[in-house]
């Protein structure tokens, strides 16, 4: 096995040069043999900077009876809300609203993931207080549709802020706790829950501890208490917190060739923050598989949204035999031809 080893030199920058995620080296070619391995070490740096990966941002509103203050005070901002997040780079939107299983609706997509603000703020318009039945609603089934049929993109951050008073029914329209966590987890959606409402007395959205569960499930954050006052700078927090902060660097190899790439490790977990620049190493091994010539990305990935790209060409030619092999061959021909001579 060949075995090489890259190294990066992070390059000293001005202040107020802007930078941004990357991966190095940005290109890797290789002739191997069948059979044959080569590996390298690429580096994934983080930079301080907000992201540089795609997001997707969906607003999930309770829009029962209760939350008509929060419902007006979040139309009346929504301007500002989306302009500020649009400003963290390639920014999409999308809207929905639930209610009760009793309800005209349980669950409504107002507007698809976006990247037309107006869109976005058409929908949020149309969000309206009423119903509601028992306290108790159908976030968990909500929960599990905006994971299962918002149409996320498939190479972006992905962030959902969920906004409610009430706890939700377990199980709900067939949606289980358990089934809408594992949905939002396969779906790889950070949940932010917004709390409009006191918990001393156990009515609020965490009044069975859900949203707390829920939101640690999925890296994100349960927000407490939050009033009609402080709704719209929570919001802008929660999104830039979300976007600025991240738990998982991993390499996307689902571009190559089947079995030819392999990558070590996996990923690295944490909770990290873009406070400073942070480098982070992969072992990438290359095989030879069949013969061919091949050329493919890598990508860098911060929670699972694609910050920068790699660019590989892998050229497979036909096994060489080895020194012992060649060795016999020549005296198999040595024989061959003492045996012509002797007829």
């Amino acid at each position: 096995m060949k075995r090489l080893a890259c190294s990066l030199a992070l390059a000293a920058f001005l202040p107020f040069t802007a930078m941004a995620d990357s991966i190095s080296p940005t290109t890797f070619s290789a002739t191997l043999g069948v059979g044959e391995s080569v590996t390298i070490t690429k580096t994934v740096t983080v930079d301080a900077e907000a992201s540089t990966s795609k997001v997707d941002v969906f607003f999930l509103m309770d829009e029962t009876g209760s939350m008509g203050g929060e419902i007006a005070a979040v139309k009346a901002a929504a301007s500002s809300i989306l302009s500020t997040a649009a400003g963290f780079g390639d920014i999409n939107f999308g809207v929905g609203g639930y209610r009760d299983a009793s309800d005209f609706f349980a669950y409504r997509t107002l507007t698809d993931m976006t990247s037309d603000t107006s869109a976005a703020q058409a929908a949020i318009n149309t969000w309206t207080a009423s119903g509601g039945g028992d306290f108790p609603e159908a976030n968990i089934f909500a929960l599990e549709q905006v994971a299962t049929t918002v149409s996320w993109r498939p190479d972006a951050e992905r962030i959902l802020l969920w906004f409610g008073d009430a706890t939700g029914h377990d199980p709900s329209l067939g949606s289980t706790e358990a089934s809408a966590t594992a949905a939002l987890q396969a779906a790889s959606i950070q949940v932010e829950a917004i709390d409009v409402a006191n918990c001393s007395f156990g009515f609020c959205l965490d009044g069975t501890g859900q949203a707390t569960r829920i939101t640690a499930a999925t890296g994100g954050t349960y927000h407490a208490g939050i009033d009609t006052s402080t709704l719209v700078d929570t919001i802008n927090d929660a999104i830039s917190t979300a976007i600025s902060s991240y738990t998982e660097v991993a390499l996307d190899i689902s571009g190559a060739p089947p079995g030819m790439v392999s990558v070590s490790p996996a990923s690295y977990n944490g909770s990290f923050t873009r406070d400073s620049v942070e480098t982070y190493d992969f072992e990438v091994t290359f095989t030879g598989t069949t013969p061919g010539t091949y050329d493919f990305d890598i990508y860098a990935t911060v929670d699972g949204g694609r910050v920068a790209t790699e660019r590989d060409h892998i050229v497979v030619g036909a096994t060489v035999p080895e020194p012992a092999s060649l060795a016999l061959m020549g005296l198999g021909l040595v024989g061959l031809l003492a045996r012509r001579r002797k007829s």
